[in-house]
């Protein structure tokens, strides 16, 4: 009986330490007064401000930057309108001998559309009318003037008018026509039918053929300024001096037809 009387006396004795413990750890806590309290919601008042303000700041300058930015490109834009139009200035043929340099460029390179900007077809003859390729696909224009080349040799100039002598170097045209002439006799005794398309093919055969060789012609070429520009003036000897020897091929073929 004293045993367990001794027993139960140290359960007590632990249980009170236990209970002690637990109020040691017990966390603590500060009671905040009603001034406190005022006072932490106006440092928060201050803070929320200082975030506004830095926000709205950092908007301003991004819109700023954003303008900049703006202008910056749209001058850009500007310069690169202003270059331009110099550019176009500058190279614009302000004289005889580019205006012909212009011409030939062109047709070297097949830019047909080009040769408008230098030549006046008012006064070319309606027997010249070889310079209208538009029956022609574009590989059989290029073929035309794919060997051209040039050499300016003197220019004279007076006042609105002026000439300017070239020496011209392009594809043989008085073998290119007799051969081609000679391939379509063939076809037409042999009975079998030469379609437009045939006929093309069989004139690009001639134009491709490296053994035809070329042909060297002196020109005069005339211009006229219009505008403040010099203009070629398109005639019979220009298109003769474009394509050497096709005239002359011409000439054996009406003498042929006409006996």
């Amino acid at each position: 009986m004293e045993k367990e009387e001794n027993v139960k006396a140290v359960n007590k004795e632990k249980k009170e330490e236990n209970t002690k413990k637990e109020k040691v750890d017990e966390p603590k806590f500060n009671k905040v007064s009603g001034k406190d309290l005022k006072k932490e919601t106006e440092m928060n008042k201050i803070d929320n401000k200082k975030k506004e303000k830095n926000k709205s700041e950092k908007k301003k300058s991004k819109e700023k930057n954003g303008s900049k930015a703006g202008f910056w490109i749209g001058g850009i834009g500007l310069v690169i309108i202003v270059l331009a139009v110099v550019t176009a200035l500058i190279l614009l043929p302000k004289t005889p001998e580019k205006t012909v340099e212009g011409m030939l460029n062109s047709l070297k390179n097949g830019d047909f559309e080009s040769v408008n900007k230098y030549v006046n077809y008012d006064e070319i003859a309606n027997n010249s009318a070889i310079l209208e390729t538009t029956e022609m696909d574009q590989e059989t224009q290029t073929l035309l003037f794919d060997k051209l080349s040039w050499k300016v040799l003197n220019i004279s100039k007076e006042k609105d008018t002026a000439s300017v002598e070239v020496e011209i170097t392009n594809k043989d045209f008085e073998k290119i026509i007799s051969n081609y002439t000679q391939e379509a006799l063939k076809i037409a005794f042999s009975g079998e039918s030469f379609t437009e398309e045939e006929q093309m093919n069989k004139l690009k055969e001639q134009l491709k053929d490296e053994e035809i060789g070329t042909k060297t012609v002196t020109t005069t070429i005339n211009l006229n300024k219009q505008d403040g520009e010099w203009k070629i003036q398109a005639d019979d000897n220009l298109v003769n001096s474009l394509l050497p020897g096709l005239q002359d091929a011409m000439n054996s073929l009406n003498s042929i037809i006409n006996g």
